[in-house]
């Protein structure tokens, strides 16, 4: 899909929002909501605008930041749900940047 105009700016800002929360992320920020919100704003731009990030990949990462803010796990586990949740959102930045540029 051909994105113009408006839609061509947020979507920039929400691929920069994107940046901020995979940097939240590394510094280890959990108790941040604010990656919670990333993905409810990226789910509703997507169906609003019928995007190229598959649904399950939003909604992936989505239940992986859940864990991630909700619940009390040890170091080993967190880091692997943390490394799965940077992937998911690496992966959602890219098909969001092909959509930029395209």
């Amino acid at each position: 899909m051909h994105v113009s105009g408006a839609s061509q700016i947020t979507l920039g800002l929400l691929i920069l929002f994107g940046l901020f929360v995979m940097y939240t992320r590394l510094k280890n920020w959990f108790d941040s909501n604010l990656p919670i919100i990333f993905y409810i704003v990226l789910i509703v731009y997507m169906q609003s605008t019928e995007g190229s990030v598959p649904f399950w990949l939003i909604f992936t990462g989505l239940a992986l930041g859940l864990v991630l803010r909700f619940e009390f796990l040890n170091n080993g586990f967190t880091r692997f749900v943390k490394v799965l949740e940077l992937g998911a959102l690496s992966g959602m930045l890219y098909l969001s940047t092909g959509m930029l540029l395209q």
